[in-house]
């Protein structure tokens, strides 16, 4: 399986009279993305802010993030499954905007109440705050939906997911007839006989509505481990729709983008071979469903003939038992692992680091602590004015303009991602 994947830098993104896009300007008409959002009655309406890196702004109530993508090859469509059939990606040729992000903000209902409801997510542009999200060096279409009185919150989730699914890809259309600054071809074929197998174990969170993982269009619920083409994962095959703590979360953006598959694609043939991708479900509700879920995933890795593998998580403390007893189901099958993991540690980093370990956890890559504090200064809003925060309280509305000071980063965007993407480590002295 081979992917075309043409790349167009974007340097800047305006407000104008048509959306379109040249010599490195992105041209958003905002009508016309009212327009494609108003086919959905569940949405009352949609502003259209765009976000600079660098500027004194603060996004907040974000969702999900997506990267403009598009396909030029006639019945194959990127993120497949959401407004098309479900066929199967990865091939052909696909365009993408880089350096331009497009982000879903809304106040979702919290009416359900529970672990799943959708929590707060910041991303700061400037000041300190910007180091939690690498979306502060995005320029940033921000997507303030409204949401219409009455609808379900299946109805909700649906439609904000696919509204940025839509937009992303209208954006993307802009490049469709003209030359990409750059053309790369991805496939891991031409594998070398001298080289060691590379698997990478993708842990992905799916445990019902405002957090579930979309795969061609359906969640993942009980889905065990399945492997999968890493072009499908450029392609757009796998949609988040999780929004259960902004810290944790593996945004549509880095699925496509990556940064373990990536590497891993760089060093195929050089170093390694790229064997391919397992995603695996974490977050089961009982030991043995966590036992299962690894076991599979590691036989799964065998069967690809890994002898080395790469594992990350998405998700808080209850995933990481399904990663550590993946890392021990592949340690005993003769598969040398490696994890990327947030740590805990308390504010001065003298607590319990990892929620759980194992002892064949040997080779770890810290992702930084979510429980350093945090201090934030006075930032313009965009998305809204007040931070919704504290649910389990009641509900506590805060001024998202002014300074903030948070004890443990849960409500910073992919401020504890652990695809690499993020800005922070940890290291031991």
């Amino acid at each position: 399986m081979k992917l075309n994947l043409g790349t167009f830098k974007v340097t800047d993104v305006v407000l104008g009279r048509g959306t379109s896009f040249a010599n490195g300007v992105l041209v958003v008409n905002e009508q016309e993305i009212r327009d494609l959002v108003a086919q959905d009655s569940n949405l009352a309406s949609v502003q259209v802010d765009i976000v600079r890196p660098g500027e004194p702004k603060r996004i907040i109530h974000v969702l999900d993030v997506i990267e403009p993508r598009t396909k030029l090859d006639s019945g194959l469509e990127s993120f497949p499954g959401l407004m098309s059939a479900p066929v199967t990606v990865g091939r052909g040729t696909t365009y993408r905007l880089s350096g331009v992000a497009v982000v879903e903000s809304a106040e979702l209902p919290w009416d359900a109440g529970g672990l799943l409801i959708p929590r707060e997510g910041i991303i700061d542009m400037a000041g300190p705050g910007r180091y939690y999200s690498p979306f502060h060096e995005t320029i940033n279409v921000v997507l303030r939906f409204e949401l219409a009185e009455g609808k379900s919150d299946v109805e909700y989730d649906a439609s904000v997911r696919i509204a940025g699914i839509k937009v992303s890809k209208y954006l993307a259309e802009t490049v469709r007839d003209l030359t990409p600054d750059m053309m790369e071809v991805f496939s891991t074929e031409n594998r070398r006989s001298d080289l060691p197998n590379v698997v990478y174990i993708h842990q992905y969170q799916s445990q019902g509505t405002y957090a579930h993982t979309y795969c061609y269009g359906k969640h993942m619920y009980e889905n065990l481990p399945t492997v999968i083409n890493p072009n499908e994962m450029i392609d757009g095959a796998l949609v988040s729709g999780n929004y259960a703590y902004a810290c944790f979360k593996t945004p549509t953006y880095l699925h496509c983008n990556n940064p373990v598959m990536l590497e891993l694609y760089r060093g195929h043939g050089i170093d390694h071979n790229f064997a391919g991708v397992v995603i695996a479900r974490g977050h089961n509700y009982t030991f043995d469903e966590k036992v299962r879920s690894a076991q599979y995933a590691a036989k799964l890795a065998k069967e690809l003939d890994a002898h080395g593998a790469v594992i990350t998580w998405e998700g808080g403390g209850n995933s990481a038992i399904e990663a550590m007893q993946t890392v021990k189901a592949c340690e005993e099958l003769g598969i040398k692992t490696v994890i990327i993991a947030y740590e805990m540690g308390g504010p001065e980093g003298d607590d319990v680091a990892l929620l759980d370990s194992v002892e064949e956890a040997d080779a770890i890559v810290s992702a930084g602590s979510i429980e350093k504090r945090i201090s934030l200064p006075r930032l313009t809003p965009v998305g809204g004015s007040q931070l919704r925060l504290a649910r389990e309280l009641g509900g506590i509305g805060v001024d998202a303009s002014g300074e903030l000071k948070f004890d443990i980063s849960h409500e910073m965007y992919c401020g504890a991602n652990q695809t690499g993407f993020g800005l922070l480590t940890a290291e031991d002295y």
